[in-house]
């Protein structure tokens, strides 16, 4: 343990304050340079906090964000929706040389690194403090929540913890990760995020180490080290450090680092590898924290001890979500419309929808979709979820009228941004018969009203009949009968009276 901190202190003495760029309501493209897709992402520079941070954490319900002063008991809230901080009554435990917090169930964990014997405990409601054992028996920074468990983790030693019957359950060991100038497993200052059944989890205080956990099956596997990263301050390339956030949108595990640097780390799950991109500022050991409410999605990064620097990060995958629409009609009026919603690339899409307003004429009989689920009222809204690069979700959608033409059009959208935002729609035009008036008529008018519904005038025959020479004495199908587009409608036609 003593070895872990006096590395940890080494690194952080090793370089010299560094001028923050000021960002504040400034929005910053950025590619990453290390991919081949065209990943766009941004930063947007928020109120600096009042003091220092560590230990940040956020409420998921309700998007505020908490954290401890680093190196005191000072607790505040940040706001996203007025852009403020606020002071909240002061935590019973110093986080001394940094922590890490979690939010479960109203409460707020907090875990210190210097701390083997205590975790605070901040309740929401009522603005007031508890404590608990460290069911770790262990400082660490390296905490989250889920499952309804707390999960922490440093060294080789990773266990769950229920609040609620103050249970702890060890699990499999941490991997030993074993890069050079590093302890075997987690350091304290590293990351967990909960990912579905499983949680990601980067060794930390600039060691490369990262690998997932699989709850169900209780193992861990190792996955490609962080990149290694030469700051200026630093003589040896590093990984990163404290703090770590899953964002759903681009499903990406998010952290930071290295001493004295200013690189954002990203690994894609879905493609399995790294890529890196500049931070507006230098961190050390902070937090960070994914807020999904509409309008103020994004993950909030606090600088650390290198300052009080508040940031906004943002990223959207780049596709091409391309419908393709056919339909099929049957007789009785009915409408069937086979869509089909294809992810062309390069990335995935997640919040895929397909809206469909109902054409005027038309009532909605059904929808069933491949994935996702299909609401209606006067438009029809199929949330598809996911769509990765290459794949489909196939929609069925039976739709009843009598209009002898539907014109129907479909449009898909997603939290990705669209490369060619041209073909997010396809129209299909339906056209039915529709069987006119007939009776009475001449041969030449009945099959000109025949050919505009949208019917063939089919085989005429002759009878005698009283109705004048010519006239059509009936047709094959009722008045009002619906058809598939050109059916035929057989004629009868009058010879006149007999004799």
């Amino acid at each position: 343990m003593e070895a872990i901190l006096e590395r940890n202190s080494r690194s952080r003495a090793a370089w010299a304050p560094i001028a923050v760029v000021a960002l504040v309501g400034i929005l910053l493209a950025t590619v990453f340079a290390t991919r081949a897709e065209a990943n766009v992402s941004a930063f947007q520079g928020l109120a600096s906090s009042p003091v220092e941070l560590t230990a940040f954490a956020a409420n998921p319900e309700t998007g505020l964000m908490y954290a401890q002063q680093n190196g005191g008991t000072g607790f505040f809230r940040y706001d996203p929706r007025t852009n403020a901080w606020t002071e909240l009554a002061p935590s019973p435990l110093s986080s001394g040389n940094n922590g890490g917090a979690a939010y479960l169930n109203g409460k707020i964990y907090v875990v210190y690194t210097g701390n083997s014997t205590e975790i605070a405990v901040y309740d929401i409601a009522s603005n007031s403090w508890d404590t608990i054992d460290n069911p770790l028996a262990e400082g660490t920074g390296n905490i989250v929540a889920g499952n309804g468990r707390l999960y922490l983790v440093v060294n080789r030693e990773f266990l769950s913890y229920d609040p609620v019957t103050e249970t702890p359950t060890p699990l499999a060991e941490a991997p030993d990760f074993a890069p050079a100038d590093c302890s075997e497993g987690f350091e304290k200052w590293g990351g967990l995020q909960v990912v579905g059944g499983k949680i990601y989890g980067h060794q930390g205080d600039g060691c490369r180490g990262f690998a997932v956990y699989d709850v169900t099956g209780n193992s861990w596997q190792e996955l490609p080290l962080a990149p290694a990263i030469q700051a200026e301050e630093t003589s040896d390339p590093e990984g990163p450090l404290l703090g770590s956030a899953y964002d759903p949108v681009t499903n990406t595990y998010i952290t930071y680092g290295p001493y004295g640097g200013k690189t954002l780390y990203r690994f894609d799950i879905d493609s399995g590898s790294w890529s890196t991109g500049p931070l507006p500022f230098v961190v050390d050991d902070g937090g960070m924290a994914y807020i999904s409410q509409p309008g103020l999605e994004g993950i909030y990064m606090i600088q650390g001890e290198e300052g009080t620097e508040f940031t906004r990060y943002t990223e959207r995958n780049s596709t091409d979500l391309v419908p393709s629409m056919s339909a099929k009609v049957a007789k009785g009026g009915k409408i069937t419309y086979s869509i089909q919603v294809r992810n062309n690339g390069p990335e995935r899409a997640s919040g895929v929808v397909l809206s469909n307003p109902l054409p005027a004429g038309a009532t909605l009989v059904s929808a069933v979709t491949s994935l996702g689920t299909c609401t209606a009222t006067s438009v029809l809204t199929c949330n598809l979820g996911l769509l990765r690069s290459g794949a489909s979700a196939s929609l069925t959608v039976q739709m009843k009228t009598r209009s002898k033409q539907l014109t129907n059009t479909a449009t898909v959208s997603s939290l990705a941004f669209d490369i060619a935002a041209g073909n997010d729609s396809a129209t299909a035009v339906a056209k039915q018969c529709v069987v006119p008036k007939i009776r009475n008529r001449a041969v030449k008018g009945a099959k000109k009203a025949l050919r505009k519904s949208n019917c063939k005038p089919g085989k005429v025959s002759r009878r005698f009949n009283k109705k004048a020479k010519g006239k059509v004495i009936r047709g094959g199908k009722n008045r009002g009968a619906l058809l598939p587009a050109g059916s035929k409608v057989k004629l009868v036609v009058s010879r006149g009276q007999k004799g």
